[in-house]
């Protein structure tokens, strides 16, 4: 029996805007609530896109996570006045996000969701409760 699809873990990849040094790298920001200590970490040298940092940061989360996730990377990139990448995978579905300081952080997970869902409908992200 397989396992309904808003079980699937989520695995993103973080990329940050490469605008000049951060005061605060976005995989110490992270780290600093317990809960995504072990489940995000840096990618090493995973290549990165023009603009955007080689600190790519690799997280595979359960879903309930994201919106907790999704705040921090928020708060992030209000503090640093920068934006963030994000590819969301769940299952073979995938979609990119674009984080900046005009993003409000509980409309991420409703465009992830929309995103997922236009592509299967099984694959349907609900908040941890």
């Amino acid at each position: 029996m397989t396992a309904p699809r808003s079980t699937a873990p989520a695995r993103l990849v973080l990329a940050p805007r490469a605008a000049g040094p951060h005061r605060v790298p976005l995989l110490t920001w992270l780290h600093r609530d317990p809960r995504y200590r072990t489940l995000v970490r840096d990618a090493g040298q995973a290549g990165g896109r023009p603009g955007f940092s080689d600190a790519v940061i690799i997280a595979v989360v359960a879903q309930g996570l994201l919106p907790g996730l999704f705040n921090l990377v928020q708060s992030w990139v209000d503090q640093q006045r920068t934006e963030v990448s994000i590819r969301l995978q769940v299952g073979d579905s995938e979609v990119e996000i674009q984080v900046n300081g005009r993003t409000d952080p509980a409309k991420l997970l409703d465009e992830a969701q929309r995103a997922l869902h236009r592509d299967d409908p099984g694959s349907e992200i609900t908040p941890a409760g």
